[in-house]
């Protein structure tokens, strides 16, 4: 990965294993995309230990879906499936990657998920951000200060701190899922029956999307949880359109 030009972004997409972005923030990331927004995924890993698909099947997988939404780059920590964790490591590595490709917002994980790399994942993104904004820490890149860190869901409905409407995108939002075929395209194993079937999972993130969109009076939206209060310019303006995240100069 250092010898990857991966550019300035807007907005930062990092999941624990390829697909874990299109499953919790599909619909963002198109929507952001046709908004003109830059975007960058990382995948911390490489999905190793999945029961379905290999990891070339899936980066090839990931590939195709980041084309969907317009990523300007996908990149793989190659952290160990199973094995992600806070190291101090793991997180120069990924403070690193966010100096280089200084995004306005980090989207990742909620803290409470079912999976073990998805909670590790969640204070490897928290504590990588803090890092990238130290000056005095030396990555070889100059600091960089996030404006805002959002939590997305995978296995739940979350009553969100904020919401996105994602109804006009949504044919969009299953494409860049359906892209991810060995995942949700598969003949089903005993491993998807002890949760549900492969052919469900279109519909359970369409059901998730469902509540959460009538929290806002839309169809279909995306809830995430912000590490800090949001600025709404306009106590008036109708959605997502009056709502801003700031820039901010301090350290942390």
């Amino acid at each position: 990965m250092s010898g990857e030009d991966l550019g300035e972004v807007d907005l930062l997409a990092i999941g624990a294993h390829p697909d874990d972005v299109e499953y919790g923030m599909g619909g963002t990331l198109v929507h952001h995309h046709h908004l003109g927004a830059r975007i960058g995924v990382v995948d911390l890993t490489r999905g190793e230990l999945g029961s379905k698909g290999t990891p070339q099947q899936r980066a090839a997988e990931a590939a195709a879906a980041a084309g969907i939404y317009g990523a300007a780059f996908r990149t793989c920590l190659d952290l160990g499936d199973g094995r992600v964790a806070p190291t101090d490591a793991a997180v120069h590595r990924l403070a690193a990657v966010i100096r280089r490709t200084r995004p306005r917002v980090v989207a990742s994980h909620l803290a409470e998920e079912r999976h073990p790399d998805h909670r590790a994942a969640h204070e490897l993104v928290r504590r990588a951000v803090f890092a990238a904004a130290l000056r005095t820490l030396d990555l070889g890149v100059a600091h960089h200060v996030v404006s805002a860190t959002l939590a997305f869901p995978t296995d739940r409905v979350l009553e969100g701190d904020l919401y996105v409407d994602v109804t006009a995108v949504w044919e969009e939002r299953l494409a860049a899922m359906r892209a991810f075929a060995s995942q949700f395209h598969a003949p089903t194993l005993d491993i998807d029956r002890r949760l549900y079937g492969t052919d469900d999972h279109l519909e359970l993130v369409a059901a998730r999307a469902r509540v959460q969109g009538q929290a806002i009076g839309v169809r279909y939206a995306e809830a995430f949880l912000a590490d800090r209060g949001v600025a709404v310019d306009d106590l008036l303006g109708s959605g997502t359109a009056g709502t801003t995240i700031g820039r901010h100069t301090e350290d942390g």
